[in-house]
């Protein structure tokens, strides 16, 4: 294991060396138009495929709102955190432009003692490369297509008491098509399977079969869209039961009412409508769905920039949310092999709430470090055993996944506890330290306390439960290295972090859990 974390490292200071062209950040930049070129004129079309270079939007239009369909289908296609060449390769298909991108990859996961044991025997090594395939079809002036396939495998190297187990398989990320200029307005439409995303992945992270309005005005953007899976899109599994059956509609809606300075509104209802099943039935074990919802997030978010003569530039971000609805829970109990028998059903409300709020100030140093302050609250139920559960719960389509002012996205509630906002509270305190304009250095410290002593932490990682005696679960630290330059297709990362158990764990109190990750990424 040793060997395998020093070889990585050291091959981290050969990647400059193997730099395949420049790379620029996606959301700064739009391929070139076909009728864009340096002459004003259009290029002739030719069926040989060949690289184009993009247009760098000048600084201060790089807020602007997309455009041609080529800009929105880029920034609806690719997540927040992907980068793609300067040049990419080009077609033709039924004469009209193709442009082909994607990245290669590959994670090394090292985790360690997540029992919380003295003599743990759970450590693993695993090994994820994945490839994906992009490509955009324009076949007119005022429309685009868009499809995202991954090749991916699932290999664990190393599993102590156990054995290695490996997968491989293909997934249809996306397949849509857009069409803008409705009516000869700012407004597009969008139809298939669709990446939904926000800035912090704190409401979504996913893709969806889904039908999506967008309107594209220049301080007020938004979309609303509706849709249901209509099954799982990879060769490995089967869209698991309690994802069956759930419609989903949702909105958001950006006002940019200063440079720099954004408020937004999030809705999420989702109604489970797969089958209900009453008592006594008998129902096969790999069909088995304890939750049916039908539940309505609201939200707002504000985050921006402001520059003061004190205490300097600092950025901000607040969310709040509140969750209402109502669930019905059902019981079941082992009847044989293959069936499990339905022995309770019983239906309860929610409410619940939460917020996060944070600031990242730019210290007064010359290297420019910055220090985030953050805390993060999600409500939790004092009763547990009425009818109405007040704890609050994420959307099931977040990823709780973002940037404080790094390079590179982290879990920011943890890599190694990895908790969602439920019936907790996250107490966080950061420094980022820039290592000249390609490498970032990150640490990151939480708190985590329980709003009220349980034996569930919603979302973690760890291969043990609290006592429900204490509402101190314990601390954490990550350390976050990221290198990604302005010229070079190439991206790597290591993340490590370390969560000791507090006395929320009784007896594995002061146990540390561990990860290393590494990951590195090409562009093309």
């Amino acid at each position: 294991m040793h060997k395998l974390i020093v070889g990585l490292l050291c091959g981290a200071s050969a990647i400059p060396a193997l730099a395949a062209g420049p790379r620029l950040e996606y959301q700064s930049v739009a391929l070139l138009d076909a009728a864009d070129g340096a002459s004003g004129t259009a290029e002739p079309a030719t069926s040989s495929p060949k690289t184009r270079p993009v247009i760098v939007r000048p600084k201060e239009d790089e807020d602007r709102p997309p455009e041609t369909p080529l800009e929105i289908a880029r920034e609806l296609g690719l997540s927040g955190d992907d980068s793609r060449p300067e040049a990419q390769r080009e077609t033709t298909l039924f004469g009209k432009r193709l442009i082909i991108g994607g990245e290669i990859g590959a994670g090394a996961r090292y985790r360690k003692n997540y029992e919380l044991l003295p003599n743990s025997d759970d450590d693993d090594l695993s090994l994820d490369p994945e490839a994906k395939l992009e490509a955009i079809w324009l076949p007119s002036d005022n429309s685009a297509v868009f499809v995202s396939t991954k090749l991916f495998a699932e290999t664990t190297l190393y599993k102590q008491g156990g054995s290695g187990e490996a997968a491989a398989g293909v997934e249809l990320d996306e397949a849509w098509l857009l069409k803008t200029g409705l009516f000869g307005s700012p407004l597009a439409l969008q139809v298939g399977r669709q990446q939904v995303q926000d800035r912090r992945e704190w409401w979504w992270d996913e893709d969806l079969d889904a039908v999506r309005l967008h309107y594209f005005g220049k301080s007020f953007r938004s979309f609303a869209g509706i849709g249901r899976e209509f099954g799982h899109k990879s060769t490995l599994g089967r869209l698991e039961p309690e994802d069956r059956g759930i419609i989903r509609a949702f909105g958001n809606g950006r006002w940019t009412w200063t440079d720099r300075n954004d408020l937004e509104f999030y809705a999420l209802h989702q109604n489970d409508r797969s089958r209900r099943h009453a008592l006594g039935s008998l129902i096969a074990s790999e069909r088995i769905d304890e939750s049916d919802a039908k539940l309505t997030w609201l939200g707002l978010r504000a985050r921006g920039r402001v520059k003061t003569k004190f205490p300097g530039k600092f950025y901000y971000w607040a969310d709040i949310a509140r969750v209402r609805g109502s669930e019905q829970l059902t019981e079941f109990r082992g009847f044989d092999d293959t069936r499990d028998i339905v022995t309770g059903v019983s239906t309860q409300r929610v409410k619940g709430w939460a917020f996060d709020a944070g600031v990242s100030l730019e210290l007064p140093v010359s290297f420019e470090p910055y220090l985030t302050l953050a805390y993060a609250r999600g409500s939790g139920d004092r009763a547990p055993g009425d009818t109405t559960d007040r704890a609050f719960r994420q959307t099931g389509l977040h990823n709780n996944n973002g940037k404080f002012r790094g390079l590179s996205r982290f879990r920011y509630y943890g890599e190694v506890l990895r908790p969602e906002l439920s019936n907790i509270g996250i107490l966080t305190a950061a420094i980022g330290v820039p290592l000249g304009k390609d490498h970032w250095l990150e640490t990151v410290w939480h708190r985590y306390r329980q709003r009220f002593a349980t034996r569930r932490i919603a979302g973690s990682r760890l291969d043990i439960d609290p006592l429900g005696t204490d509402r101190r679960l314990g601390q954490e630290i990550n350390v976050i290295y990221s290198y990604r330059p302005e010229v070079s297709a190439w991206e790597f990362e290591v993340t490590t972090g370390a969560f000791r158990a507090g006395p929320a764990f009784g007896p594995a109190r002061g146990r540390w859990a561990g990860l290393i990750e590494m990951k590195i990424d090409f562009n093309f």
